[in-house]
């Protein structure tokens, strides 16, 4: 029986450490205001606010679901970009996609 007990214990609190270190997933649509390494700021559509993230080593640019260099990716354009963090201001950029922009 008290082995039971503290498996039950250690398997919860196990369990709950795990959901301490998740992040959430934000998807930023709009237009970029300023691509230099390692920040991007992307103007948001829905709202005019700006949204800087960071880059890292595993950040990709893609066009037409097909890779691009990050180099690709320049003020000016529409994009959609999937991030990962704890809020709209601590976000990593997964992928920056290329896309047409709406028509108005």
């Amino acid at each position: 029986m008290n082995r039971r007990v503290i498996l039950a214990v250690g398997m919860t609190l196990c369990l709950s450490a795990i959901g301490l270190g998740a992040h959430d997933d934000y998807r930023i649509i709009g237009t970029v205001t300023r691509m230099a390494a390692p920040t991007l700021e992307v103007k948001q559509t829905k709202d005019g606010r700006t949204i800087a993230m960071k880059m890292d080593s595993a950040t990709i640019a893609t066009r037409d679901k097909k890779k691009v260099p990050l180099t690709d990716v320049k003020a000016g354009q529409y994009v959609v970009v999937d991030a990962r963090g704890d809020s709209l201001d601590d976000l990593v950029v997964l992928e920056v996609r290329l896309v047409p922009a709406p028509a108005k």
